[in-house]
């Protein structure tokens, strides 16, 4: 989910601050935390930062309602999808484009593996309304 969610928190100076999250696993006592990182490896001011957070909601549009995207097919360039819809990807940041098809549409053929669609890879979701995500990737 990393890049799909955004979480509130107050910040040293008592402010609301807003950041995209990630859940960092650790091998110690601390488990899985959610948090955000500053700083760059290159000059080792890397660091992972674990605030309480406040409030937290998907990044980018909300996705359509059922009734209102009826019988269209939606597709987005993957970085600009709802945080809903990428959060389901396993391809590992290789994603290209998400489409959200109405529940008992066929997959159309310009979306299938090898297109530009999904040169590599297409995965497909199902959501629990029976519409169906497809997301491609590169790699």
């Amino acid at each position: 989910m990393g890049g799909c969610v955004e979480a509130e928190y107050i910040d040293v100076h008592g402010e609301l601050a807003y950041a995209s999250v990630r859940q960092y696993h650790y091998i110690d006592e601390r488990g899985s935390l959610w948090g955000y990182s500053t700083g760059s490896t290159r000059d080792g001011s890397w660091k992972v930062h674990h605030p309480v957070f406040r409030r937290w909601r998907f990044m980018g549009p909300t996705v359509p309602m059922k009734a209102a995207q009826r019988r269209s097919i939606a597709v987005w360039s993957f970085h600009e999808a709802p945080g809903e819809l990428r959060c389901l990807s396993s391809h590992g940041g290789d994603e290209d484009w998400i489409a959200l098809l109405p529940a008992g549409m066929s997959q159309p053929s310009w979306m299938e593996s090898g297109t530009s669609f999904g040169c590599s890879d297409v995965s497909e979701h199902e959501l629990p309304d029976g519409r169906r995500v497809f997301i491609g990737a590169h790699a």
